[in-house]
């Protein structure tokens, strides 16, 4: 080849990639912003617009297009010493339930809430550090998936198109150390981060009022469908459940359980709520299920009391044997609570693990009447303290191989209950 046909052919090559860059439908300091939406001074330093909680600016709701494909993106710092929360970006209406929406909290507790809808879907800890992070968030389908720094952090069902401008800046709670934003870009196309596949299998967090899950996406298959429900502990056991099951069943998640520790007000059981807006994304054929106990039983103020226990719990049940009667329900038992040396073993903590023993009494007396099956993991985990380290400052959480020996004792109750042929 010629030297004049090689450089037409990188000439040709170098117009096809610059026809498939897609320019921002709007960035900060190249767009206007119209004053009138701006809160505080907004200026761009240095590249740098800075949010010290008394500044915000909004971008139209037009620039994100009609919303069912769009890219918003920004590095973002804060301060060593962060203090205040902050909404780094939002077009939520919590009233018409729409638009999503990302809160964040410095550290000690370094988190991201990511809202759809109007309802919390995906907590992510451990989400920024003392340098520029940048964070993408890409809607395709109207399904949005979050990456920080090219890596994907999670991916939700559909976000409801708003009618609300784009706010970068709302002060949730009181700043005393400023937070940068730089490199503001915002597209009416979804962009995704160089290496990543949306057509790859995948699970997507879904929210609705009192729940917030981690859901399967089916496309086409007739295999059997497994919720598991819990707390801490299950999030220790569930991707060994997820992979005991693999080419078999779905398998969804769902930490909680539809807290009940509150009193009832007449029918106005917002447990019961949010076990309605889990079960509309069955039907499910098993439902492994402990709802939330180490949290709901840990004798705090306002917490559920053992008189009105049994009657809440067993309001719950009925509910679900009712609303789902195909499906078949697991009960998961609560299990122990250990004691905190500073030094030396653990030993179970006889106020706290007291309480435990005497609800996981009451309720498999009310799971007994209800035909509803038990796995023992309160008997399993009592055996177990020897695997717990000298010195742990954790009083119930436990290593892989327990969770692994807890993963034995669900799964082989699953597979009882489990349709005939999967």
């Amino acid at each position: 080849m010629t030297t004049t046909l090689v450089a037409l052919f990188l000439l040709a090559l170098t117009s096809v990639a610059r026809a498939q860059v897609t320019n921002p439908t709007w960035e900060f300091g190249k767009n206007h912003i119209d004053s009138a939406t701006a809160k505080g001074n907004v200026d761009l330093v240095d590249g740098v617009v800075t949010l010290d909680g008394a500044n915000s600016f909004a971008i139209p709701a037009d620039v994100l297009g009609a919303q069912n494909d769009y890219t918003i993106e920004f590095e973002v710092k804060r301060a060593p010493n962060a203090k205040g929360e902050i909404l780094l970006v939002s077009n939520m209406d919590d009233q018409a339930k729409t638009g999503l929406a990302i809160h964040y909290s410095p550290p000690d507790y370094n988190a991201i809430n990511l809202f759809t809808n109007g309802y919390r879907t995906v907590e992510q800890r451990g989400f920024l550090d003392d340098k520029f992070n940048k964070v993408t968030i890409v809607v395709k389908d109207k399904k949005l998936t979050l990456f920080r720094n090219g890596l994907i952090l999670a991916m939700t069902d559909t976000v409801v198109p708003s009618s609300r401008p784009l706010v970068f800046g709302d002060i949730q709670k009181e700043l005393s150390t400023p937070y940068e934003l730089r490199n503001i870009e915002v597209y009416d196309t979804a962009i995704f981060p160089t290496g990543f596949d949306p057509s790859a299998d995948s699970t997507r967090y879904c929210s609705g009022f009192g729940y917030a899950m981690q859901r399967v996406e089916i496309k086409g298959s007739t295999l059997p469908r497994i919720l598991v429900v819990g707390d801490s502990i299950s999030m220790g056991y569930r991707r060994f459940i997820t992979e005991h099951f693999k080419g078999r069943a779905y398998v969804d998640y769902w930490v909680g359980g539809g807290w009940f520790e509150y009193d009832i007000k007449g029918d106005d059981f917002p447990a019961l709520r949010a076990w309605d807006g889990v079960l509309a994304n069955g039907p499910y054929d098993v439902i492994s299920w402990n709802a939330m106990t180490l949290h709901m039983w840990n004798g705090m103020p306002g917490r559920c009391t053992e008189s009105n226990y049994p009657g809440n719990m067993t309001k719950v049940v009925e509910h679900l044997q009712k609303t789902a009667p195909n499906t078949k329900l697991i009960w998961i038992k609560c299990t122990p609570w250990r004691t905190t040396p500073v030094d030396g073993k653990p030993t179970i903590d006889a106020q706290h693990n007291d309480r435990i023993v005497r609800l996981n009494k009451l309720t498999d007396e009310i799971m007994a009447k209800h035909g509803i099956p038990e796995v023992d993991l309160y008997s399993l985990c009592e055996t177990k303290l020897d695997t717990v380290p000298a010195g742990s400052q954790d009083a119930v959480h436990w290593n892989q191989d327990v969770y692994r020996q807890m993963t034995d004792e669900i799964v082989n109750v699953i597979e009882k209950s489990l349709p005939a042929k999967h």
